[in-house]
């Protein structure tokens, strides 16, 4: 076969039409005089060719066997050999319906950056480094998965035919090798333990996400831990992607390792310490994430109860009420747990006067990095010496409120706060905004369709990506450029789960244009509810700081009264100081005034709080040239989300003028 390399991107799709063997160490006219013709004679010549149109090209280093066998089966069948090949290569079979940007390094600080989109240039990028590791591995992951371990529970759903399938099913495999062929390699890995109700199947059990991946991983000789739950004080999911190698490369983003994370539409970078520096900013997000992690996770595991609730009738003494019911799930997690963990050396390995016993690598971070490490962490990290964090949400409003450009693509966009400081900026024409979302998403939970539906409403620039359903694809991207330079992405949805946390108790004073919508409801309600409580004589409870706890009490008082009236015909209430009789006529305005008084109740409830989050990663940093792959990549995936009603819209708007005329478009 001849040998023709290209710095350009192939599609799969090209033709491998002639063969022609590749001789290692042989210039390419060399080759071709040496071996070309007499090789060439040897492989049968095509009976059906590829067509010109797809423009076959000669294919790089195929040995002469290979090119045979493939030449002679697709003559067999009668059929070209780019369609032999695709026919028998699944993942040749399937084009994306939007080709990934090519991937794109650049200096970023005392590290190489290179974007990632999607799963073969990610997976691809993750086996070179997993191959690659002499001293340490570390994975940091929320699914990870393997067809042989959890495919029953999470079958691959059509990713086998994307490009990077294979590249991520050898990984586990790979990994394990390693250390059984370098036994001094470290391989750390922290895993989230979530409690999940359904499989990827549909199937309605309960089980433990990882629970499987972490018995085979802990069996095989990989140090693996479940990052704390909440019942250990740790965070509502272990959401973070990442994976390190001997401390000087990583990937950062939001592809999780599941098996079928691959056909997702996602986004990654790779961070590379470059040649001749000690350490660069990898040191940094290794510091503050994987290692913070690794500690916080042996601590609470020696710590704290794993589950809570009780695990024997026994046990059952010690609860009450709803709490007393034995749950089969955490049964199910204690066997896995008890089989693992429950041994002195894994509860007791962290301890504050040894921590060797972590094996923790320390790194050295640099100062005044090029690159921000954000996150969102639990106040919790306090028993590890740490605080918590919220550093990914304080970046995100930063830029909201000051950036004048914004494109993202997020598989969650539901904050409140983030969603109306977009659409007050856009209506006073300080951003330029254009969002692509996840429409899985908001058709499975309403507070995502809401948010959208919102967005929407306030004419903001917002589309849901046009999935690609043959093999159940998901955008689940989690990424942003701001003012056409700054890169943020990682494994952060821009929800409040995933950038909220339990830094403080009570309501959150940072949530300032959500709580004053929710008031301008609260006063509405109240001038409305005023008119009832004049009719049946009662002080309305308009104040000019409302007493919520009067709320209560009040709407307490007026439901007794209307059950009394119901009994007896007649009913009365003291408020005030003073005594209110109520009879059969004014039972429809108490009832009115009654469910008024619940709304406004309701309406403040909802204010936002401190409540426990996700454990999150992300990164930032302002390269404009990488900015601009995910920038190039926004636009096709913009262009290819565009609605029937919004093309036929744009050609109307577009269209030139008729005899000079100008088009009417009002109607």
């Amino acid at each position: 076969m001849t040998c023709v390399k290209s710095n350009q991107a192939v599609s799969p799709l090209v033709s491998l039409n002639p063969f022609f063997l590749y001789k290692k160490n042989v210039s390419f006219a060399a080759a071709k005089a040496e071996d070309g013709d007499a090789y060439q004679k040897r492989i049968p010549k095509p009976e059906v060719k590829t067509p010109k149109k797809d423009h076959p090209v000669y294919l790089d280093d195929i040995s002469f066997a290979v090119a045979k066998k493939i030449a002679e089966n697709a003559n067999k069948l009668g059929i070209s050999r780019t369609d032999y090949l695709i026919q028998n290569i699944r993942s040749l079979a399937y084009i994306p319906q939007v080709m990934p940007e090519q991937s794109k390094t650049a200096i970023v600080g005392k590290t190489n950056v290179t974007t990632l989109i999607d799963g073969e240039q990610i997976f691809d990028k993750a086996v070179e480094y997993i191959k690659s590791a002499k001293d340490s591995i570390q994975i940091e992951m929320f699914e990870f998965q393997h067809p042989s371990i959890d495919g029953h529970k999470w079958p691959s759903n059509g990713a086998e035919a994307v490009a990077g399938f294979e590249e991520h099913n050898s990984l586990l495999p790979m990994i394990i090798k390693k250390k059984k062929e370098n036994p001094d390699l470290k391989v750390q890995i922290i895993l989230d333990a979530h409690k999940w109700y359904m499989d990827g199947t549909g199937t309605p059990i309960r089980h433990y996400n990882n629970q499987d991946m972490i018995r085979y991983l802990k069996t095989n000789g990989i140090d693996v831990v479940p990052y704390p739950r909440p019942a250990q004080n740790g965070a509502a999911l272990q959401h973070v992607k990442l994976v390190a190698v001997d401390g000087k490369k990583l990937i950062i983003g939001g592809m999780n390792w599941g098996t079928h994370s691959t056909a997702n539409h996602d986004a990654c970078v790779a961070v590379e310490t470059r040649d001749g520096n000690k350490n660069s900013e990898v040191d940094n997000i290794l510091t503050e994430i994987f290692n913070k992690d690794w500690a916080f996770s042996w601590q609470r595991l020696g710590r704290t109860k794993i589950v809570a609730g009780p695990l024997t009738e026994d046990e059952q003494v010690l609860y009450k009420g709803l709490n007393k019911e034995i749950k089969q799930e955490n049964v199910d997690y204690m066997k896995i747990v008890g089989e693992l963990y429950n041994n002195d050396n894994d509860k007791n390995r962290y301890d504050e006067s040894d921590l060797s016993k972590l094996d923790i690598i320390k790194r050295t971070p640099v100062e005044n990095p090029a690159i921000k490490v954000l996150s969102t962490k639990p106040r919790e990290l306090a028993y590890i010496g740490e605080k918590g964090s919220e550093s990914i949400r304080q970046y995100v409003m930063e830029k909201v409120k000051t950036a004048k450009k914004l494109r993202a693509e997020l598989f969650v966009l539901s904050d409140k706060e983030i969603i109306q400081t977009i659409i007050d900026r856009v209506h006073n024409g300080e951003l330029d905004a254009k969002i692509i979302v996840d429409p899985s998403i908001i058709e499975e939970f309403p507070y995502c369709n809401t948010a959208y539906q919102k967005l929407v409403e306030n004419n903001i620039d917002v589309r849901q990506y046009k999935t690609d359903t043959n093999i159940t694809q998901r955008m689940h991207g989690k990424w942003a450029v701001f003012d056409d330079k700054e890169v943020l992405i990682g494994s952060a949805n821009w929800s409040a789960m995933a950038m909220n946390q339990n830094l403080k108790k009570g309501q959150r004073e940072d949530y300032e244009k959500y709580t004053e919508q929710i008031n301008k409801e609260i006063v509405g309600y109240m001038k409305t509810v005023e008119a009832y409580e004049n009719a049946v004589g009662i002080p309305p409870i308009i104040r000019k700081k409302l007493d919520y706890k009067e709320v209560m009490i009040r709407r307490a008082k007026i439901k007794k009264a209307v059950n009394e009236i119901n009994e007896t015909g007649t009913a009365e209430i003291k408020l005030q100081d003073k005594v209110y009789k109520f009879d059969v006529k004014n039972r429809s305005d108490l009832n009115t005034i009654k469910g008024y008084y619940k709304i406004i109740i309701d309406r403040n409830n909802a204010k936002e709080k401190y409540k426990r989050g996700n454990n999150e990663a992300a990164i930032a940093f302002e390269k404009p040239v990488l900015a601009r792959v995910f920038l190039r990549q926004f636009e096709k995936d913009w262009k290819h989300s565009e609605s029937e009603y919004e093309k036929v819209r744009n050609r109307v708007y577009e269209a030139p003028p008729m005899n000079g005329t100008k088009l009417d478009v009002a109607g």
